[in-house]
């Protein structure tokens, strides 16, 4: 039974009133206008105590979050004696009523969960209540794996865009998780589900593929791997596994995920289970190489991938308990009598946050393409578990249907291989090279234990890509397309989101350095715009040597260049002052002493409320290197021309570089027409003669002092050269 605070208690009153004068579903309506409001009267360290304490089941529904670090600092950042008010609003949540909690300095706080009103009998609210969801609960029992069997089912027979690839071969090796004659359908429909697992059915064994159908059906699973796997095939154990699996190995702690997701593939009715620890022998660089090119095959031919996304290691496994319930069921004073059965109404309260993206299998590299290149993925979270196809994304709340209408949500675009919604102006392989580079965009945030796996950790989703255009590997070149050229270049970094990566000088070889793989930003903007471009470049060759001969142009490499016709420009920067300056070599008497200033990008709203009189013309530059774009991020925004009089620009020796422009575009805004040019900021490399990219410029006008126009015009005027860039 919930418990109430008496601000709760007047909070579930006012919904109640607001569904019986339905206010919730005014179609005139604004769909972000409040219809109700009011104060948290005890203030926000009752509400606090309240929830921390467990004294209020709604204060604990608002105060708990999935995001708990983030709530945190939140919460750390609001004064103790703030007023606390609370707010509904419902004409844009499709039925439903969604309670928000605000601070008076105006900040959101808290979770928002969302109610619904059921009429039902006793009887029913039993039964609702039956199926399981409460705190202490199991992510796993009967109710899911039916359930997801019912979806998998569903989605196979009538989602033809979630079908598994026709043309895909097996993978080298599978785990047989259901010994022959096993009759799983009788375990689960009498709800003995642990009949089906590991510590009750412990015969597992390793099978090669070889003497098996092509057409035979199997899971994959996706994980993190943590410090270390504990077991791992290996030269040795490939004959032992393939008589068994030992138990005592699967007994392991840090076994518990594969333990977990032979149990589950079983209760979904499945015989075979691919792990990548399990299936590849670790000790075998060539059929690590091979497997690891077959990535696009192996996930996409699978039937579902079992992901444990909450996971960050394989001791946490896949099946948690429950630290906070799917929802609530709030009693209400209201009862009716309806064909001679009394019904009383109830409010369900739910929070619906999915926040999948930032769970921790969801941040890693290769789970990121693992999850685009599988057809459906069950995401079994710590509270519960979520289904996801091409098509449809649904919360475990789906389940409670015949008494609750929980609305489903579109796939997310960026989960998807490719989307059928094309962008307006673009051709069809123009819109693919788009899609590639959103995702690319997406993928530069996740992380990776090595560096040099940033190229075969994506191999799958290029190679997967490229069969949807027709193209092959002697197109693509350190995730990039020949025919996407030059637009593929213009990426830029964005390190306010964090530090690097990794250490580029401990990384090994990765990628040239036109080529975003190699760039150990945390965040990495690919160019989305599609207004028609204005190529300001020639390419005349591009080209990559794999790692090893023989191998594969979507995996890793050990040399590549650009070889192209631009204009290039030396150009001198100087760190003057509080901020760097620069000059541009271009042979124009007249502007020889023109000076730029290098801005950088806003840390805080309120720089820009220091722009100063005398300010100089701006050249916005992104570099590539942490290192170097830390060199200014204590700056000030602005740079004021009375610098220069205490330090002479000809007494500071300069940096020399290179502005190489490639591309300019026109758009429009509600202000008038902007134009854009960007470019690639170079370094010469004196012992081979060519360059390396070190950074990416943009110059846009018109400015704040029209200034950026005579800049645009200088590096459009200069004369035609060949380079190589590597």
């Amino acid at each position: 039974m919930p418990k109430s605070c008496v601000d709760c208690q007047t909070i579930l009153r006012t919904v109640e009133q607001v569904f019986s004068d339905g206010l919730n579903n005014k179609p005139d309506a604004d769909p972000f206008s409040p219809v109700a409001t009011g104060r948290f009267t005890n203030g926000l360290q009752s509400w606090e105590k309240a929830a921390t304490q467990g004294t209020c089941t709604l204060c604990k529904i608002m105060y708990f979050c999935p995001r708990s670090e983030s709530m945190k600092q939140v919460h750390a950042e609001v004064e103790r004696n703030d007023l606390l008010l609370w707010e509904l609003s419902g004409a844009c949540f499709d039925g439903w009523i969604r309670l928000s909690l605000y601070t008076d300095r105006g900040g959101w706080i808290g979770t928002q969960p969302i109610f619904q009103k059921l009429s039902v009998t006793r009887e029913e609210a039993h039964q609702f209540e039956s199926l399981g969801g409460q705190v202490g609960s199991s992510t796993w029992g009967p109710r899911a794996a039916n359930s997801l069997r019912h979806w998998l089912d569903g989605c196979i027979e009538s989602h033809d865009e979630c079908q598994s690839l026709p043309d895909s071969s097996l993978p080298m090796r599978l785990i047989e998780v259901m010994p022959p004659g096993t009759d799983y359908r009788a375990a689960v429909a009498v709800d003995n589900i642990n009949a089906l697992s590991i510590d009750a059915m412990s015969h597992v064994k390793l099978l090669s593929t070889a003497d098996l159908p092509g057409d035979v059906k199997y899971l994959t699973l996706s994980h993190c791997w943590g410090e270390s796997v504990p077991i791992k095939l290996s030269n040795k154990l490939k004959s032992i596994y393939a008589k068994q699996i030992p138990i005592e190995d699967l007994l392991q702690p840090e076994v518990k995920v594969f333990r977990e997701a032979m149990w589950v593939t079983r209760c979904l009715g499945y015989r075979y289970l691919w792990i990548d620890a399990l299936c590849i022998n670790q000790e075998d660089e060539n059929e690590k190489a091979i497997e690891v090119a077959r990535m696009d095959q192996i996930y996409s031919g699978a039937t579902v991938n079992l992901s444990a996304t909450s996971a960050s290691c394989g001791a946490e496994g896949m099946i948690f308990t429950r630290q906070e319930s799917l929802y609530e069921l709030f009693p209400c004073d209201c009862k009716t009598v309806e064909m001679g059965q009394e019904k009383h109404d109830y409010l369900v309260a739910y929070v619906d946050e999915n926040k999948l993206d930032e769970e921790p299998a969801n941040t890693r590299a290769w789970v990121f393409q693992e999850r685009i290149l599988a057809p459906r993925v069950i995401h079994f979270c710590r509270n519960k578990i979520f289904r996801e196809c091409s098509q449809e994304q649904l919360d475990e709340l789906q389940d409670y249907s015949l008494w609750i209408s929980i609305p489903k949500q579109a796939s997310q675009a960026h989960i998807n291989l490719i989307s059928d919604e094309g962008l307006d102006g673009l051709g069809k392989e123009q819109d693919f090279y788009h899609q590639f580079r959103s995702r690319l965009e997406i993928y530069s945030r996740t992380a990776l234990s090595f560096p040099q796996d940033r190229l075969p950790s994506v191999a799958g989703i290029s190679k997967a890509i490229g069969r949807y255009m027709g193209l092959g590997e002697d197109e693509y070149f350190a995730g990039v397309w020949r025919n996407d050229l030059p637009k593929a270049l213009l990426w830029k970094t964005r390190y306010s989101l964090g530090n690097k990566n990794w250490d580029p000088e401990n990384a090994g070889y990765i990628s040239p350095s036109w080529s975003w793989a190699g760039c150990e930003a945390p965040d990495i903007r690919q160019k989305l715009d599609t207004p028609p471009f204005e190529d300001l470049i020639e390419v005349i060759n591009i080209w990559t040597v794999p790692e090893k001969p023989g191998g594969s142009h979507f995996g890793k490499i050990r040399d590549g260049g650009l070889t192209l016709r631009g204009r290039l420009f030396e150009m001198h920067r100087k760190r003057i002052g509080d901020g760097f300056l620069i000059s541009v070599q271009d042979g124009n008497a007249g502007l020889k002493d023109e000076l730029y200033f290098e801005s950088k990008s806003l840390q805080t709203t309120r720089e820009t409320e220091k722009r100063t009189e005398g300010t100089l013309k701006e050249v916005n530059i992104y570099w590539d290197r942490y290192t170097k774009d830390l060199e200014r991020v204590i700056l000030p925004l602005w740079q004021v021309d009375a610098s220069l009089d205490s330090v002479p620009w000809d007494d500071v020796d300069p940096e020399i570089l290179y502005f190489l422009p490639i591309s300019q575009f026109t758009y429009q805004e509600r202000a008038g027409t902007r134009i854009l040019m960007v470019g690639l900021v170079l370094q010469h490399d004196d012992s081979t003669g060519r360059y390396r990219r070190i950074g990416l410029f943009e110059i846009e006008e018109p400015k704040w002092d029209g200034s950026n126009h005579e800049l645009r015009m200088r590096l459009l005027k200069g004369s035609m050269v060949e380079l190589t860039i590597i």
